[in-house]
């Protein structure tokens, strides 16, 4: 009867070991779908950020050629202002009023 009941004891340890096994199992895979969602998660924003330094390229670009622009305008207009000087001279009169 001590056999039996050994064997028994030996067989519900297998099973609950069993079971153990099967609930690390379902564990594991989750722990493998949970790393496939990251690691998708990690290449969009590696993306989103390629995306983000080429539109500030892009933007950096743009204010250069604005600055670039708007420097050669003011220039411009120096220099016209400039040349309209040219020639011409100011002359001013004081006089005084006797009352």
């Amino acid at each position: 009867m001590e056999f039996i009941k050994n064997k028994l004891i030996a067989l519900l340890g297998l099973k609950n070991l069993y079971a153990e096994m099967q609930e690390l199992r379902g564990e594991l895979e989750d722990m493998a779908s949970q790393y496939e969602d990251t690691k998708y998660l990690a290449e969009d924003l590696e993306s989103q950020v390629f995306d983000l330094k080429e539109k500030a390229d892009d933007f950096e670009y743009a204010t250069d050629n604005i600055r670039a622009d708007l420097e050669n305008d003011f220039q411009g207009l120096k220099d016209e202002i400039n040349q309209m000087k040219e020639g011409y001279v100011l002359d001013v009169k004081l006089t005084r009023e006797v009352y």
